[in-house]
């Protein structure tokens, strides 16, 4: 038996040959079988079932996404037998699809995003509305204060012109009636209001729900038609690849740390995950899923700088005055647009495993298979996947390792006293990078909040905070502060600060310490700043090169406490005024 695979690439509207023209015609219908996103854009590779008589054949494919990208179309054949793959031509047509259960034409689905996007201003109208009928009741509360003012006050004797005045005994009862009848009114508004926005929520998740469950009815489609020629009668496959940009996938990440405790070492567990959108217009069901770190949609090759041309502008001497500004405003006009132009231009799968542990089934995560490139790295996920043509997220696992990762306790008591959990922990050397993207944070089962993860390539470091630690107290308070004159000749200012700070440790265990904290540094040689004798001295300095910020690296020992001393002076001329 013999195989032969032909690949062929051809560009939009290649006109057919003679021969291919008077062949016969066979309509055939494909299904995606594998997609693989990129972070812009996707790769789709459809499979159709092609039996061909002898002779010359054209065969017609007519489920092609209108939106296709013409040049990266890619025609591949199989068969039991030999046969040639001849011209592939493409063009968009009108398609007769019969209507789909549910399906949505584009004027429906117009209709209901129009209606969604009003109902989403009737929500914050009436959130207005519940606002300023709040601000009326807070008024009306305070005026409860109001007979409490003495007959005859300055408040009063503005409210009252003579008499008795507004805030007599005998005007009270009143006041008060007023205000409970003003009160009941602002309590129905918002009461009405609340429940005005309640019925328009549950409109709007209902028909966000019919736009995600009723897909949208193919109008316009890519036709491709391929020229065969079979030896002899046979039976075959016929695949075809081809990319859209109406794609996507984004990576994000649950981090969640184990604590550990005395004896028992720390775990960081962390889960990469991806979210992927499509709106392709095609139907994604049960398809092998991969995604790419590759980016086709960016281009293949680095942008061209053009030469940016400097020039004096040339000053023309008027004899009248106001002809002198009108031309030199007019010159100088020329001249700002003559380098604006000039910017422009140069800016121009297998089933679930369980395990058995202790008499309990411990459901295990999918992993997806990593292929390693040298340029990209592909996730193949396991099972099959269906996604959407509306542009909702679909989540998939891809992988989830532990790590050893070092604990340390991180504060910054200048600006904020609260103790920081930080897991510090070191990517593997043969993992793939993680590329940048959100992280959920959970601390011994408990969500701490949401953070983001820069590029980690293989072998490097980085700190995960994981929310305050009560069981670490910090305080930071100003000992002394003075300022004064110094020298005889040449007197000079000088401004001394002495700060202390205060750690202690309430854990049972021993715990590492970072403390950050700063001094001012000086760009102009008149002005020194210099840390006195008594500071404690700090571990490093103008950390990632940042002029100033010091840091104090220690161990604490459970029930201990730290001092450190942040003492500096600034002397400058006494003749000049410090900028801060």
């Amino acid at each position: 038996m013999q195989f032969r695979f032909f690949a062929l690439v051809f560009t939009l509207f290649l006109p057919l040959t003679n021969s291919s023209a008077q062949a016969d015609e066979i309509l055939v219908r494909s299904a995606v079988t594998n997609v693989t996103v990129f972070p812009s854009g996707a790769q789709i590779v459809r499979t159709a079932k092609i039996d061909l008589p002898a002779g010359d054949q054209t065969i017609v494919l007519q489920d092609l996404p209108e939106r296709l990208i013409p040049s990266s179309l890619r025609v591949e054949g199989a068969g039991g037998k030999s046969f040639e793959i001849g011209s592939v031509d493409s063009k968009r047509i009108y398609v007769n699809v019969k209507d789909v259960e549910g399906a949505l034409d584009k004027s429906e689905r117009k209709q209901l995003e129009d209606t969604i996007e009003r109902l989403g201003d009737d929500m914050t109208l009436l959130t207005s509305r519940i606002s300023a009928a709040q601000t009326q009741r807070r008024l009306m509360e305070r005026l409860t204060d109001l007979p409490g003012q003495s007959p005859g006050s300055p408040l009063d004797k503005q409210a009252g012109s003579s008499g008795a005045g507004l805030f007599s005994v005998e005007n009270w009862g009143k006041i008060f009636d007023l205000i409970g009848a003003r009160l009941a009114v602002a309590d129905d508004l918002i009461l009405k209001y609340r429940q005005q926005k309640r019925v328009k929520a549950k409109e709007i998740a209902k028909l966000k729900k019919r736009l995600t469950e009723q897909p949208p009815k193919k109008e316009r489609q890519m036709e491709v038609r391929v020229a065969v020629h079979a030896s002899t009668q046979m039976s075959g496959m016929l695949k075809i690849k081809y990319q859209v940009r109406e794609a996507s996938w984004r990576p994000f990440y649950d981090a969640r740390l184990a604590t550990g405790g005395k004896g028992i070492k720390p775990t960081l567990a962390l889960s990469r995950r991806a979210g992927i959108r499509q709106w392709s217009g095609e139907d994604w069901s049960n398809v092998k899923l991969s995604l790419s770190t590759t980016s086709p949609q960016k281009g293949a090759q680095a942008p061209v700088l053009r030469p940016k041309r400097l020039d004096l502008i040339t000053n023309y001497p008027v004899a009248a005055k106001p002809a002198a500004g009108y031309m030199a405003d007019k010159v100088r006009g020329m001249a700002r647009n003559e380098m604006m132009s000039e910017d422009l231009m140069a800016a121009s799968p297998a089933a679930p495993v369980v395990e058995q542990k202790k008499k309990r089934l411990v459901a295990r995560q999918r992993r997806a298979r990593i292929r390693q490139y040298a340029f990209q790295a592909v996730f193949d996920i396991p099972g099959l996947i269906s996604i959407l043509p509306t542009g909702d997220e679909k989540k998939v696992a891809i992988s989830s390792d532990k790590m050893d990762p070092a604990l340390i306790i991180k504060t910054v008591p200048k600006i904020n006293t609260t103790a920081f959990l930080y897991a510090k922990f070191s990517h593997d050397k043969k993992s793939t990078p993680l590329l940048p993207g959100s992280v959920a944070l959970y601390r011994d089962g408990t969500f701490t909040g949401n953070s983001h993860l820069p590029l980690i390539n293989g072998g490097d470091e980085y700190e995960l905070g994981f929310g305050g630690d009560d069981a670490v107290k910090v305080v930071r308070s100003e000992v002394k502060r003075t300022k004064g004159q110094a020298g005889v000749f040449t007197s000079s200012k000088t401004d001394e600060r002495r700060y202390l700070i205060k750690i202690t440790n309430l854990h049972q265990t021993e715990i590492d310490v970072e403390v950050i904290d700063q001094i001012p540094f000086s760009v102009n040689e008149k002005v020194v700043v210099r840390l006195l004798p008594s500071s404690t001295k700090p571990s490093r300095q103008n950390i990632k090169d940042k002029r100033g910020i010091l840091a104090w690296d220690f161990k604490l020992e459970q029930g201990r406490e730290k001092l450190i001393n942040l003492d500096y002076t600034i002397t400058w001329p006494a003749d000049r005024t410090l900028s801060r």
